[in-house]
Order: structure tokens, then C-alpha cells, then sequence
């Protein structure tokens, strides 16, 4: 389901210093949308935003204007065109409607790990590049840099943010990559503990980009460098804890 919002399209910073990502009006970016609608006499008959929707929205854009600490529910109301009752329904506190924000693009990094059948070498190494290609994909959108910018600058003066990214995002994304390496050991494929074989993994996928992309020393890659870093990074581990 794609959710519209009002208003122009804004722009992410992204790549380099000497220029900026507009994100399109249209798209979703995790579970919140980015683009800018149809004339309201171009949608179609009883056609609405649904308000979730419309909340995260304005939230994502009140946050990118004014970081955490600076922004308000009643901010984000009236951008959303919602009451504050019908937000705080939705998700109790600005910590709630962050943390939204953020389990959504966790939950999209996860998707490939939900019910892995890890067999054989192949279906590992297929489940291996299939996550790391999806987590480098939502690690390195422009929104999701964003995100982590926005944290990084507000973190000692609102750490709410810093600390909903490691609960809701990293958190969890580390049980399931951990989790699936549990399985393959299991199953006689890799010979490491569990932990280790994680954290290692993630260290080699991000290693060479994230920072990078973070601090804008470089330009947010192309899904074909995502997919031959997944495919470096499945070799590199496989060569390390392999059981052959």
C-alpha cells in the first residue's frame, strides 16, 4: 500500500557535500511516504490517506526540519491534519511514533531472515547475499542516513533517538542475523559461535560503506554495489567459519 502525502517532495542530504537527494513525490520509504499526492481531483473515488500514514509523514518531515529534540506532537498534528487524540491513539508519545518510524525499516532489513530454510551451503549462501543486499538497500536510502544523522547530531542533548535506533533497529536486526547463524551451525554449515559469526558479518557488510555514506565522503551506491558487497561479504565469512 502507498501512502500520499500533501505538499511538496523535500530533499535528504546524500552523497557528497556538493549535493543533495530530493526524494521523489510517491514513493515509500519504509513504512512512511515520501511523495507528493495527485491533485485531489485525480484520486480515485473515496481514496484516502490512511492516518497512520499521515503521521509518520509529517513526523519524518517535522524531525528532518527541526530534529527530535525541537519537534512536537502538536506540530505533527497539524501537519498530519489528524487531532492530537487521534495520534496519540495511534502511538502514545513522539517516542512511539519515532520508534514506528524505525521498526519499520528494521522489519524490511529482517524480511529475507523470517523463515530462512537453511539446508545446504547454497540456500545459506542464497539467504546470506538475499539479507545483506535488503540491509545495505534500507542501511544506505537517503531517509534511513538520514535517520541515523539526526541521531548522531541530538545525541547528547536527545538521546531518544539514539536509543530507539539500537532497540528497535539494531537490536533486533542483530537477533536474526544471530539466530540464523545458530540455525547454520546447527545444520553443520559453519563451525563459530553464534555471536561472533554475527557481528563479524555485519562488520564486513558495512564496513566499507556506512561511515562513509554517513559523514557524506561518498554517494549513496547503486543497488548493483549493494549486491556485490552482500556477495563479498557471504564469501568472506563463509571463508572464515565454513564447514567443509
Amino acid at each position: 500500500m502507498v501512502a500520499l502525502i500533501e505538499g511538496p517532495p523535500f530533499v535528504v542530504p546524500c552523497g557528497t557535500g556538493k549535493r543533495s537527494h530530493t526524494v521523489p513525490a510517491g514513493t515509500m520509504q519504509g513504512d512512511f511516504a515520501m511523495k507528493r499526492p495527485k491533485p485531489d481531483e485525480d484520486r480515485a473515488p473515496g481514496q484516502t490517506i490512511p492516518v497512520r500514514a499521515r503521521i509518520l509523514n509529517a513526523a519524518f518531515m517535522v524531525l528532518q526540519e527541526r530534529g527530535y529534540a525541537a519537534t512536537s506532537t502538536r506540530e505533527i498534528a497539524a501537519r498530519a491534519k489528524v487531532s492530537k487524540r487521534e495520534l496519540y491513539a495511534q502511538f502514545g508519545s513522539k517516542e512511539g511514533i519515532l520508534g514506528a518510524l524505525i521498526a519499520a525499516r528494521a522489519a524490511k532489513m529482517r524480511q529475507p531472515l523470517e523463515h530462512p530454510d537453511v539446508h545446504d551451503r547454497a540456500s545459506l549462501v542464497a539467504t546470506l547475499r538475499a539479507f545483506g543486499a535488503g540491509f545495505l538497500g534500507q542501511l544506505c536510502d537517503p531517509a534511513v542516513v538520514s535517520i541515523f544523522r539526526l541521531a548522531i547530531s541530538g545525541a547528547e542533548r536527545s538521546p531518544e533517538m539514539s536509543r530507539a535506533l539500537d532497540s528497535k533497529a539494531r537490536a533486533p536486526v542483530r537477533a536474526a542475523v544471530e539466530a540464523l547463524m545458530r540455525q547454520a551451525r546447527a545444520a553443520g554449515l559453519v563451525a563459530g559461535e553464534p555471536s561472533a559469526m554475527m557481528a563479524r558479518f555485519l562488520a564486513l557488510l558495512t564496513g566499507e560503506v556506512h561511515v562513509p555514506l554517513l559523514l557524506g565522503l561518498v554517494a549513496t551506491p547503486e543497488p548493483s554495489e549493494l549486491v556485490r558487497s552482500a556477495k563479498a561479504a557471504t564469501d568472506a565469512i563463509l571463508r572464515l567459519y565454513g564447514s567443509d
